[in-house]
């Protein structure tokens, strides 16, 4: 049960439930997470990381917070409830004090080793605190990734945080925990390593990776048929969404009555007819094999 106290319990229960109500989160890998303290280090995409983190997680989390933020009144009864843990950068020994014996009690304490929101939506480099909370509590680490989450309003996708509408309602997101590494092997350079190929991983759980690649196509086409989608460098002409979408359609249906192999190869220059071709291609069901030209 999450929680020392009945107060601590009522409040993890009704956190997690009202955020259910706007995030559905797919946890991959809770097996990984060993049933003592440890320390997760995520990446760091949106203002609303922890709250995702927490509800991947089967275990109450004490975060690691920028003092500057603990202190802000809207968010201290908040941040204290949850035993959130604040560390000054200037003076960072009390932090990793309070994070040791969070871990040494059988707690999960979790920093984000970026220090920052990635502005990008790409991993950034990461600092040494981690390694510093690890190695003064000697205890395991495990790298999580969170994804889907590049273009939520509380992302910077944009040039700006929260002035965009959602994506989706409700919200989904990936939270993938990897391999428990011991404190020693936890370098930044091992855990940038894994933080990336549990990024991949996560990117393959992508439902839209399911559908067919020409539907999804046709979907995209559809939704601004006069726009213009293709600038031919050759020539200067362009092409149309719609117009790239008839073209691509009625060439398919000919390649799908002509040619029953199931891969055809196309020898095209960069051009419009090379997107043409392509497309056609995979409309009619079949692998196009680009050679060069």
């Amino acid at each position: 049960m999450p929680g020392d106290s009945a107060i601590e319990r009522a409040f993890y229960f009704i956190a997690c439930g009202i955020a259910r109500l706007v995030y559905r989160v797919k946890a991959i890998g809770v097996e990984n997470l060993p049933s003592g303290g440890f320390l997760l280090v995520p990446n760091h995409i949106t203002w609303v990381d922890a709250i995702i983190l927490q509800l991947a997680c089967p275990r109450p989390v004490r975060f690691v917070i920028d003092e500057e933020f603990y202190r802000k009144p809207v968010l201290k009864p908040v941040l204290l409830m949850a035993r959130a843990i604040p560390i000054d950068r200037r003076k960072p020994r009390e932090a990793i004090r309070r994070a040791t014996e969070q871990i040494e009690a059988g707690e999960i304490v979790c920093i984000f080793p970026e220090g920052q929101l990635s502005r990008t939506g790409t991993l950034g480099r990461l600092q040494r605190g981690y390694e510093m909370i690890a190695r003064h509590a000697g205890c395991t680490v495990v790298p999580v990734f969170l994804d889907q989450l590049w273009g939520s309003i509380f992302s910077f996708r944009g040039g700006k945080f929260f002035r965009k509408w959602p994506k989706h309602f409700p919200y989904r997101a990936t939270v993938a925990f990897g391999n428990s590494l011991p404190a020693e092997e936890a370098t930044i350079a091992r855990v940038h390593e894994d933080l990336l190929k549990l990024g991949a991983d996560c990117f393959e759980q992508r439902p839209e990776l399911r559908l067919h690649l020409a539907r999804r196509a046709l979907r995209g086409l559809k939704r601004s048929p006069f726009s213009t989608l293709v600038i031919d460098g050759m020539d200067g002409s362009k092409l149309s969404c719609g117009k790239l979408l008839g073209v691509s359609i009625a060439l398919s249906r000919s390649l799908r009555d002509k040619f029953p192999e199931k891969r055809i190869a196309i020898v095209l220059p960069a051009s419009k007819g090379a997107v043409v071709a392509n497309l056609a291609v995979a409309l009619a069901d079949k692998i196009p094999a680009g050679l060069n030209f």
